[in-house]
């Protein structure tokens, strides 16, 4: 890198914004050392807070002494924030023993930094085995009665077996009977009926796996297809979640891990057993090689550890490329909740930097990477990420649509058009039943999501009730959440509902939750929503979605099959294929007046019966689950090489 470039680069970690400065120490590290070093030795000892964060971040991959010394000030700092960031850095240096008490201190210390700490030890006891593990012996001495900090030491120095086996072992489908997949999801609820997927933090993702895996097991040239999700035990769930094997189809299946508490955890509480999930796949994975490809999604912690036990087993990954959390970040600066001034207290909240640091990493992992559809693709990833249109094409970007499952779809049809009445309808009859008479009859405004806050759930709840002509003309449902055992995510979510309706007391004469739902009861509940449900609900309902952000929506596209007119996000995924003004209203959903007016106007489009043709004809043609398997496992083949292409033919 030139020397004008990079001073630029200093610059931009100096006295740049938020993302400015988490873009330029992402491309510092990538590139050789330089004269920038001495400025971000610097700015990690006297910027402020952003600088100091961002330039320790920089000197990752920077040789010397001075650096090292430098993270190790970092490291004994008062600030998490800057001893996150300097066990980040340390995490890709040669063991260096001075800072082993230190990190032996921190990891001792738990929270999110000593979990960070314990990465670096975990990286440095395989490069010294002897010397690190000499260190963390004399630190487990020195912890006395705490069990916890004794437990986070011997961790590191526990699995002798597992580190003996560090090895790759070779990898690649040895036979002609069809490629071998894996995804790896945690969060979330996963089984093979699609019983839970709305509870907890899962949604349409654990939805789209399961689906997925199904379609790609269909495939010839596919011979399984596993996704491999958590176990544990949950006594209020209607679907068992403990079996480590289950089966989806004859060419898929589920398979669980086990680490951590036997309980559910939500995706954020998983951090804390990040090295005790990496173990946990790294045995799964290699029990279920040959594997020709793993696919990551997310910036959570399933994706960093298999990422780093799919690199140990030689195991090629592809991932699906995200702005996470660069897109929030952006959208933060621009509405000024975000600044310089305070960084210190969202990353000590949102864990910003480990989250750009995963995406940035997994760009230089990945031998296979996916982009979701967007108005403006290359700008985007561009701005966001760096990865300008030559290093796309290098890198054989592409861009895959997700997709839903028709077969469910059509399966709800089959049940509203003919047959007993679905179990669901009773339910949502007897909600009905319980508001007020004059309730009874009147067609729906529906939302489907995990109770999460970035759904918007109380956004919409507002923006519905608050007007009289919304609030008289449609009841609204909303679709889940586990509301009788919620975890402290859903009982946020819940409380902001509640907080609603206390400004707006007729919000419980005409609002429906109906809790987490099976995957085949929400397709029932769309065309519910369409054509009515006699006595209960008239035809011709709105299906919204109020999220903060959408990646893509597969929500969205199962209500636009079913003839649903929808309100959506006008950032993201769903403004590449809503027809605004036509098929739905793409409007700013961070906007309760925003979304009051897509309310009216997706109101008006109801009757509209080509509107309705027209948004089935599309996702049928374009946005099918096989439609989406048929688009990866092209990709799953070239990254498995000319000579497994020929095997699977």
């Amino acid at each position: 890198m030139k020397g004008a470039a990079a001073r630029e680069l200093v610059g931009a970690i100096e006295a740049g914004g938020v993302l400015d400065s988490l873009r330029a120490a992402a491309e510092l590290r990538r590139v050789p050392a330089g004269e920038e070093v001495g400025p971000l030795l610097r700015l990690a000892e006297n910027g402020d807070a952003l600088a100091r964060v961002t330039a320790a971040y920089a000197l990752a991959r920077r040789p010397g002494v001075a650096v090292n010394r430098a993270l190790l000030t970092l490291l004994d700092a008062d600030d998490m924030n800057l001893r996150e960031a300097a066990s980040l850095a340390f995490a890709e240096r040669r063991c260096w023993p001075p800072a082993i008490p230190a990190l032996c201190r921190e990891t001792a210390a738990g929270g999110f930094a000593g979990m960070l700490a314990q990465l670096v030890l975990d990286e440095w006891f395989r490069q010294a085995p002897r010397l690190v593990g000499r260190f963390v012996r004399h630190a487990l001495a020195s912890a006395g009665g705490d069990p916890a900090a004794r437990s986070r030491l011997a961790e590191i120095v526990q699995d002798r077996d597992h580190r003996a086996s560090d090895r790759p072992p070779r990898v690649g489908a040895a036979s002609s009977e069809g490629l071998r997949i894996a995804q790896v999801v945690l969060q979330g609820r996963i089984d093979a009926g699609l019983q839970e997927v709305g509870a907890g933090d899962g949604g349409g993702l654990a939805t789209l796996v399961v689906h997925l895996s199904r379609a790609l097991g269909r495939r010839a040239e596919v011979g399984h297809a596993v996704t491999i999700t958590r176990a544990f035990a949950d006594e209020h769930a209607g679907a068992s979640h403990e079996f480590p094997h289950e089966p989806i189809d004859d060419d898929a299946s589920i398979a669980r891990v086990a680490f951590g508490p036997n309980r559910y955890l939500a995706t954020a509480e998983m951090w804390p057993y990040r090295l005790a999930a990496e173990r946990a796949l790294e045995r799964t994975l290699r029990r279920l090689l040959p594997l020709d490809v793993v696919h990551l999604r997310f910036a959570d912690v399933g994706t960093f550890a298999a990422a780093r036990a799919c690199r140990r087993l030689g195991i090629p990954v592809c991932f699906t490329l995200a702005a996470d959390p660069h897109v929030v970040i952006r959208g933060a600066e621009q509405a000024g909740t975000l600044s310089r001034e305070t960084f210190a207290e969202t990353n000590r909240r949102e864990h910003l930097l480990l989250r750009a640091h995963l995406v940035d990493s997994m760009l230089e992992q990945a031998e296979g990477l996916v982009a979701f559809p967007r108005q403006e693709p290359e700008a985007d990833l561009d701005e966001l990420l760096g990865v300008d249109a030559s290093v796309a094409a290098a890198r054989g970007l592409r861009t895959v649509s997700e997709g839903v499952s028709l077969r469910t779809l059509d399966r709800g049809r089959a049940g509203r058009d003919a047959g007993p009445e679905p179990a669901v309808w009773g339910d949502l009859r007897a909600a009905v039943a319980a508001l007020p008479p004059e309730r009874a009859g009147l067609p729906l405004v529906l939302s489907v999501g995990r109770f999460h806050r970035v759904k918007g759930f109380p956004r919409l709840v507002e923006a519905w009730a608050g007007d009289p002509d919304l609030f008289g003309a449609f009841n609204l449902a909303i679709v889940g959440g586990n509301l009788e055992h919620p975890t402290a995510e859903e009982q946020g979510v819940i409380q902001a509902l509640r907080e609603v309706e206390l400004r707006t007391p007729e919000v419980g004469d005409g609002l429906l939750l109906l809790g987490h739902r099976s995957h085949d009861d929400v397709a029932h509940l769309l065309h519910a929503a369409r054509s009515g449900v006699r006595g209960a609900v008239a035809a011709g309902g709105v299906y919204a979605c109020a999220s903060d952000k959408e990646e893509f929506g597969l929500a969205l596209l199962e209500a636009l099959a079913v003839g649903l007119p929808v309100v959506a996000p006008r950032i993201g995924g769903p403004a590449t294929y809503v027809d605004h003004g036509s098929t739905g209203m793409l409007v700013d959903t961070t906007s309760v007046g925003e979304l009051r007016r897509g309310l009216h106007e997706a109101a008006g489009l109801r009757d509209d019966e080509a509107r309705a043709a027209r948004a089935e004809a599309l996702v049928r043609s374009r946005f099918s689950i096989d439609a989406m398997a048929a688009q990866l496992t092209s990709l799953y083949l070239d990254l498995a090489g000319a000579d497994r292409l020929e095997r699977a033919a």
